[in-house]
């Protein structure tokens, strides 16, 4: 028994004697920074891109930088006319001629020295034809609305209910920013009286129901919280001078912006991000040579009593 005691030990001894460890180097190409293209637009504002670099997420020391030295360029693929974006700082081009149409094909192309000419393409669709809005008061705090679509089926809506007040009225002025735009959809999504319709989609994916391009949904009547959380705003609660109001806000966007918005928003339910076992979505580009998004949306706002 002993022996065996001994050459156990013996056996063990040589295994941890014999035994390494072996360190693994991560190679990898050298990091090349993508341009990276932030804009949004609608019929009527200006003309706004936010250019910066992507940065290295394995390197703590690189950052986001704003590009400054670029030519921006936006074509009317219609007319051929030519929208020469101008720096205002901190990589933010625009131009307040020539703003955007509905309906109507925009190329956006930028020029930065040591990279690839960058091109995208959007338009902002036609508004959609809004008709039939019904409301019905459930009880005293919930109603639901009734409306109906008519025309292109083809059309990507994305609707939500809004409030505002004349202490604060309402806007929706993003500067050309996406995750501004994309925010204020997911904020309303967070809340129970709001639902969003997109089309296009199947029925599992719907958030409302529909049939025959009718819709309806609930929403909560809460007219002093309901201006203050769309807007921000801090209001004299029972203030009889404050005027309520309460609007069915329909955004018609463009395919681009719509597989944004959709892509952003399965992103943002997504577990474990930095894990091997991640099956985080995408994000979508239209992008041609570099990263982000360039894409047209119009909206609607129909006051609800």
């Amino acid at each position: 028994m002993q022996r065996l005691y001994y050459l156990g030990a013996f056996i063990i001894a040589i295994v941890m004697l014999t035994s390494c460890e072996e360190d693994f180097v991560f190679h990898r190409e050298a990091f090349n920074p993508k341009i990276v293209v932030n804009s949004i637009f609608k019929p009527g504002e200006k003309w706004t891109v936010h250019l910066s670099t992507s940065r290295d997420i394995l390197s703590k020391d690189s950052k986001i930088k704003p590009v400054e030295n670029a030519v921006v360029i936006i074509k009317e693929k219609t007319t051929g006319r030519e929208i020469f974006l101008k720096h205002n700082g901190e990589g933010v081009y625009s131009a307040e001629y020539y703003p955007p149409l509905p309906d109507k094909m925009y190329e956006l192309s930028v020029e930065v020295p040591g990279h690839k000419t960058i091109k995208a393409s959007s338009r902002a669709p036609k508004k959609a034809n809004i008709v039939n809005i019904s409301t019905d008061i459930i009880d005293s705090r919930i109603a639901t609305v009734q409306f109906q679509v008519k025309g292109d089926e083809s059309q990507y809506l994305i609707w939500n209910y809004t409030g505002s007040n004349n202490g604060n009225p309402y806007s929706s002025n993003y500067y050309g920013m996406p995750n501004k735009f994309i925010s204020d959809l997911l904020k309303y999504n967070s809340l129970i009286n709001v639902s969003n319709m997109l089309m296009g989609m199947t029925k599992v994916e719907n958030d409302a129901f529909t049939k025959n391009g009718s819709f309806t949904s609930a929403f909560i009547i809460d007219n002093e919280n309901d201006a203050d959380s769309s807007n921000g705003g801090n209001q004299i609660q029972g203030d009889s001078t404050i005027v309520y109001k309460k609007y069915l806000r329909v955004v018609t966007a463009s395919s681009e912006l719509y597989n944004y918005y959709k892509t952003v928003e399965k992103f943002s339910q997504a577990d474990n991000h930095n894990s091997s076992f991640s099956t985080t979505p995408d994000i979508y580009s239209n992008i041609q040579n570099g990263l982000g998004i360039f894409a047209g949306y119009t909206e609607e706002l129909t006051e609800i009593d």
